[in-house]
């Protein structure tokens, strides 16, 4: 299928886009100097954007020239993050563009959005004889000035092979996301056009991740040194409310392996699925952190939302509901694909849940420096 120049510049990622910008034939340094000013502009934007988790800005009625700078700042914009050598900020950037990619998809033509599924690794397939077929009803936000005819945008039943699903849902939370919710049937599953975008997202965010940790050498040149520096005080500023070092009463000593791993990956700047965050909330409120303390442990998330995290914080806690959900046991962290790298004390038989782990190993603790000092 051949893209427009307008519909190239929303999806930069997709080979074609990347052909047009190839053709272009445009050095780096050129790329850089005072004539595309108007590109860099948009490719600082494009990763500011990111790491504020700015609303995404879909305007449907651009001129050529600002489809061809918004085209040609992603390219930019992915060596800019690449040149800071910060790999929370690639994940804060990959997550961004992904989310952008699904703003836009929403208002698109079913045949758009099933022919960059294709490209990603979601095609779809024929609905499995024997399934029971109909129209998948879910809401979704549409543009009319995108799509006058209405008609176009009718809801219709998608099927997908269960092993494209699998890992395209890995990252994805929330409990209407498990097997059991939807209707699988030999092998494939029956998802509504939301649904489908959302895994869409998710591909996107893993393509426009690719290669952005490769080690970049940017040459020496005054506005890309701006540039960098600019990017730099930025990210810097949004994890300065939050160090490692800085958890409150809880000893990462003693951690059991499931907890590390989770904790881990959320100072790392990845996202977390739905079991892994409210294990960790509960397991940190537990231990005797704060509310507060809970909610800088998020802030590196690629999807953060200060509000949303805020809400969930308190909710799961007790602070703002009738109850304070308890540390899931481990029977429920392996059943959620959650528990990580179990050691020695972990394969004990009494070893039941996370907290319980935590609790001997501080007890070993004071044991060994009672031994010490004696």
């Amino acid at each position: 299928m051949e893209w427009d120049m307008n519909r190239l510049s929303r999806y930069p990622f997709l080979a074609q886009a990347r052909e047009y910008v190839k053709a272009q034939e445009i050095p780096l340094e050129e790329m850089l100097s005072a004539k595309n000013a108007s590109v860099q502009n948009r490719a600082l934007k494009r990763v500011e954007d990111a790491v504020d988790g700015a609303e995404i800005e879909r305007d449907f009625r651009r001129t050529r020239e600002d489809n061809i700078t918004d085209l040609l700042s992603y390219p930019l914009s992915r060596f800019l993050v690449a040149s800071t050598g910060d790999r929370t900020l690639a994940k804060w950037f990959s997550h961004h563009e992904g989310e952008r990619a699904r703003a836009f998809l929403s208002s698109e033509p079913l045949d758009i959005v099933l022919s960059m599924g294709t490209e990603l690794g979601l095609p779809t397939v024929q609905a499995p004889a024997g399934a029971q077929t109909g129209p998948v009803k879910a809401p979704w936000e549409v543009d009319p000035r995108a799509l006058p005819d209405r008609g176009e945008m009718e809801q219709k039943e998608l099927w997908l092979p269960f092993t494209s699903f699998l890992p395209a849902r890995r990252n994805i939370s929330g409990a209407s996301w498990n097997l059991v919710n939807l209707g699988v049937v030999n092998g494939n599953l029956r998802l509504n056009r939301e649904q489908y975008t959302r895994l869409l997202q998710e591909k996107v965010r893993e393509r426009v991740e690719e290669g952005l940790d490769m080690k970049v050498r940017p040459p020496k040149l005054e506005s890309l040194d701006a540039m960098i520096s600019r990017l730099k005080a930025k990210v810097d500023g949004r994890k300065k409310d939050y160090s490692p070092t800085e958890m409150g009463k809880l000893t990462i000593t003693r951690l059991p392996p499931c907890m590390r791993q989770v904790l881990g990956m959320s100072q790392s700047g990845e996202n977390l699925p739905h079991h892994g965050r409210f294990a960790l909330v509960t397991f940190l409120h537990t231990a005797g952190m704060s509310s507060e303390e809970i909610f800088k442990v998020f802030m590196n998330a690629p999807d953060f939302k200060g509000d949303i995290v805020r809400y969930q914080i308190e909710h799961i806690t007790g602070a703002s509901s009738a109850t304070s959900y308890m540390v899931p046991n481990c029977d429920t962290m392996k059943t959620g694909g959650i528990c990580y790298n179990p050691d020695g004390l972990c394969e004990k038989e009494w070893m039941t849940n996370p907290m319980i782990y935590y609790r001997v190993k501080g007890k070993k603790m004071a044991s060994k420096r009672e031994d010490t000092a004696s």
